[in-house]
């Protein structure tokens, strides 16, 4: 579980940080995940099956060393803010 933590995007090719649904991961009302782009290639978030994830601009981070937080907001429900961009 990756709740509280730090999660590093160390890569140089794209790559996704899927946000899974409750049914796998219960992660408690208000729980937070920070994610980090520490590589070059651009790292988005993306809902899992059922999951809806609440942003703007988008859910990419916008360049090397960007940070997000997602905030579980209800059952399957985020809101992800940070240094964002559209994907």
């Amino acid at each position: 579980n990756d709740e509280q933590k730090l999660i590093q995007m160390n890569n140089s090719i794209g790559n996704n940080v899927v946000i899974p649904p409750s049914s796998s991961v219960n992660f408690p009302i208000g729980a937070q995940l920070n994610i980090v782009q520490w590589g070059t290639g651009r790292t988005v978030i993306a809902a899992g099956s059922g999951v809806t994830i609440n942003a703007t601009p988008g859910l990419a981070l916008r360049a090397q060393f960007s940070v997000a937080t997602l905030i579980k907001i209800s059952t399957d429900v985020w809101l992800a803010v940070g240094d964002l961009s559209a994907v």
